[in-house]
């Protein structure tokens, strides 16, 4: 007969990090007393488990972890978890972390690497303190992005931008979700960037509707994307460009 536990049932130190778990753990510990003192090790695995972490759900988590100190919940270095999905306010898939657990409830990032948009994104090193309820930092690199495809990971459904990307995404979760601050993408090149979406006179006026139809194909020659707002939210986005010209055809302007 199998015994079902949810994390926070075997320890205290899961609550506020993980909960909800839908999945199977196997592996063996080993706690061991001596006039010296206690030690503990052990190594567990998991093929497939969903779960809702502090930054957001994860499905399709697996990986083996070894402890150094398994009452302690501390690990070696170069743990490896490879994550289905992982959807912090925007989903990213097939993603690869190399992390370790330290003391305090604290987590060592070391890196990880998901495929974006044609691209990729690089989450850079970093630790993140589980054991009180505070602000959790992670600054993600993005390398070669297409930007019309990682516009529509962002649900920018009036906007397109073509041309290939690099940037940089700084991502602060807390007790109310997940945020960019000051999220750039810089063009490498040229490219056309289009507002599709529909805007009328009454809306803007005659010369902010002017505005709009002109941005519906311009060519450029450099393009920044500026990010600032909640990833479950309405994103604050600025867009700097130079080199403009007019697409499908029409005059170019100065």
């Amino acid at each position: 007969m199998a015994i079902l536990f949810q994390p926070n049932e075997l320890t205290r130190l899961t609550f506020g990090v993980v909960a909800d778990v839908k999945g199977t753990v196997s592996g063996r510990g080993d706690i061991a007393w001596s006039p010296e003192g206690v030690t503990s090790t052990g190594t567990f695995r998991t093929a497939d488990t969903d779960l809702a972490a502090a930054f957001g759900p994860v499905s399709g988590l697996a990986g083996e972890i070894r402890f150094t100190d398994l009452l302690g919940l501390v690990t070696a270095p170069g743990q490896v978890a490879t994550i289905a999905e992982v959807n912090p306010g925007i989903a990213v898939t097939d993603g690869v972390v190399r992390y370790r657990l330290i003391e305090g409830m604290r987590v060592q990032i070391e890196g990880g690497r998901w495929p974006l948009g044609g691209g990729e994104m690089v989450l850079e090193p970093t630790v993140l303190d589980f054991a009180e309820d505070r602000e959790r930092r992670m600054t993600f690199r993005v390398t070669g992005v297409d930007g019309g495809l990682f516009l529509q990971q962002f649900e920018f459904d009036n906007l397109n931008a073509s041309g290939v990307f690099d940037g940089v995404l700084p991502m602060i979760f807390d007790a109310n979700g997940g945020r960019i601050e000051g999220g750039k993408l810089q063009s490498r090149g040229g490219g056309n960037l289009s507002y599709v979406g529909e805007v009328s006179k009454e809306d803007v006026g005659f010369w902010g509707n002017l505005a709009f139809q002109a941005l519906k194909s311009m060519n450029y020659r450099r393009l920044t994307i500026e990010l600032d707002g909640p990833l479950a939210g309405e994103m604050l986005t600025a867009i700097r460009f130079a080199g403009v010209s007019q697409g499908r055809g029409r005059t170019a302007t100065s």
